[in-house]
Order: structure tokens, then C-alpha cells, then sequence
């Protein structure tokens, strides 16, 4: 029986966070022998990691052999509940009572803010879909869309980028005009490496221009 709290190493976890944006999300998954997630996502500035699959390579890279997917859990008592401890933001298990719920749109941007270049490509989006309730999650790093009579999201928007949760299950992509994500794969981890080079208000994460300040904070 696994021991989640024996994974104690964040370096492993973001190890296996940067093994996943090398090689892809589904080769990653293959290469492992895990499954799509379809309720419980690690969520950066980037994207989303199917959990499970990052917290059984996190062991690995911690202990000398990843877990298999029959050998663990990945929901709310099991890898999911230790990487939130870990200090990761994990989309499906923040607690319904200290989220902030929002009837519109605009009133979820008045307190989640989008660079101005992604504000017309995010409203098209919204004009798209058929929305119930809106909800930031307690650390702010994301507006949550959960279409009418559903408990869960089918899409999340971010400070750069727009996640889709499909019919079956899958997870799509949508990059907005300013994001950290542009230069592809190795412009990103160049990014999460050089952290100076960030905002470090929570919610942002934007590249600072040369001044050093924020054009969004």
C-alpha cells in the first residue's frame, strides 16, 4: 500500500511537471501507463497535468521507481489531497465555501485580471457557451465555467490561456494573444526557471518588461 505522505520532494514533483511539457502531455501518459484525469488536474500558469500521472512519476523521481496506476489513488484522499499539500493548486478539491461565486463574466474579471490583449478573445469565448455560475477558486488562479445544473467546470480561464473540457472527457487548449506560452515548449520551462523575470503577484505570473514593473499589477 502506497504511502502518499511519503512523497515529501517538490523538486520531484516539478521534475515530473517538466518531463510532462518536454515530451507531451499524452506521451507522458502513455509512457506511464496512466489514464486522461477527468476531475483532478494540477493546475500552473502553463496548464493543466492529469494529477495522478504527476504525482506517481513525483514518487519515482523521489524513491528510484514511479508508481503504475493500479498501485495508488488519485483522488481527493489519495495523490491528489498530497500534492494540494505539497502546496500545489489542484483543480477539484478546493472546498465549495471559500470559493467566489459570480453570476457574470464581467463581474469574475472585476476580480480575476486578464492582460487587456486577452479580454476580447475571452468574452468571444464566453459568447459561445452556455454558463450556470462562474467561480475563482481561493488562490486566484483561474475563473471556473460550470454550465447550468452541473456541479463541476468545462472550462477554465487563465491569465494566458483557456482550458476545454470536452464531451468525452479530453482536455483542450486555447492560447490567448499574451501569454507565457508563446515561444513553445522550451521558451516556457526558460520561463518557470528564470522566475526573476516574472510577476510574482499571485493570479499574474506575467514576463516583466525591462522597467521591472508589471504592466498589469
Amino acid at each position: 500500500m502506497v504511502s502518499y505522505s511519503s512523497l515529501t520532494d517538490r523538486n520531484a514533483v516539478d521534475e515530473a511537471i517538466a518531463e510532462f511539457d518536454r515530451i507531451g502531455r499524452f506521451a507522458f501518459l502513455e509512457k506511464y501507463g496512466f489514464g486522461e484525469a477527468t476531475e483532478y488536474f494540477l493546475v500552473t500558469d502553463d496548464r493543466l497535468y492529469d494529477s495522478k500521472a504527476i504525482f506517481g512519476v513525483a514518487y519515482g523521481n523521489q524513491h528510484g521507481t514511479p508508481l503504475t496506476n493500479d498501485e495508488f489513488s488519485g483522488g481527493k484522499t489519495g495523490a491528489a489531497a498530497r500534492l494540494a499539500q505539497l502546496g500545489y493548486e489542484i483543480e477539484g478539491l478546493d472546498p465549495d465555501a471559500r470559493r467566489q461565486t459570480f453570476e457574470t463574466l464581467e463581474a469574475a474579471l472585476n476580480e480575476f485580471r486578464v492582460p487587456v490583449e486577452n479580454l476580447t478573445k475571452v468574452r468571444e469565448f464566453v459568447m459561445g457557451r452556455d454558463v450556470g455560475e462562474y467561480y475563482i477558486p481561493p488562490r486566484k488562479s483561474y475563473i471556473a465555467l460550470v454550465p447550468p445544473g452541473a456541479t463541476s467546470p468545462n472550462a477554465w480561464i487563465h491569465v494566458g490561456y483557456i482550458h476545454i473540457r470536452n464531451a468525452d472527457r479530453t482536455i483542450d487548449s486555447i492560447d490567448l494573444p499574451y501569454n507565457r506560452r508563446g515561444g513553445g515548449g522550451d521558451h516556457r520551462r526558460r520561463q518557470r526557471e528564470e522566475a526573476v523575470n516574472l510577476c510574482p503577484t499571485p493570479g499574474c505570473g506575467m514576463v516583466l518588461p525591462p522597467s521591472g514593473v508589471c504592466d498589469y499589477c
